[in-house]
Parts: structure tokens; sequence; C-alpha cells
């Protein structure tokens, strides 16, 4: 863990997941994925385009279910999550970074 993201307003938050490649990004690094692309990404990263406050629909749905989700999870399967509010960094490559949803309690796992 590197840094709490609870208190930090959004834009914070945004200006904070330039300083490394995260999960959300690692689909279009690849070229996988349709909406955006790796030039995309480094133009993000490198601060060459304005940072948008504003979620594309599925994101915003997908913020706003996050917590449905959790609670039917937890009721399926028995397992109980808590929600993570740190960002992660990678202890030798710190610009890999992760900000997840949840983890599952006593388990190497996480719920996105």
């Amino acid at each position: 863990m590197i840094s709490s993201i609870m208190k930090m307003a959004r834009i914070d938050w945004l200006l904070d997941r330039r300083k490394g490649i995260g999960g959300s990004d690692v689909a279009a690094i690849m070229g996988l994925n349709k909406w955006k692309s790796a030039y995309q990404i480094w133009l993000e990263k490198t601060g060459q385009v304005g940072l948008s406050e504003s979620d594309s629909e599925p994101a915003y749905w997908g913020t706003v279910l996050e917590e449905v989700v959790a609670k039917e999870f937890a009721v399926r399967t028995g397992k109980k999550v808590r929600r993570r509010n740190q960002v992660f960094e990678h202890p030798e490559y710190p610009f890999l970074r992760a900000n997840i949803d949840r983890d599952v309690v006593g388990e190497k796992a996480i719920l996105e």
C-alpha cells in the first residue's frame, strides 16, 4: 500500500493514476481495448491530455453498483469482503499500481 484514497478528491485521484500503470490501463496497452489505444494511455500518463472528471455510462454504473455486487457476492458465497481505500504499488516496480474495489477476507483474492 502506498496511499489512502479515502479522503482524496476525485481530481487528485485522477492525477494520482497518472503515476503508473493500473489494471484499467492494461487492455489498452495490450491492444485489446476497442475504445482506447496504448497511445491514448501514453498521452494520459504523460499529461498531454486533460483530465476528465466525468465517467462514461458503463463506468458510472460500475461505480454505482459496486456495493450491490459486493453484498450479493458475500451472500451467494458466504465469504466476507472488505472495501480497500488504498492504492497499491509493486515494491520493485513502482509504476505497477492497483486500486482494487474489495478484497476477500482470509484469502489472497480480490473482488472487482
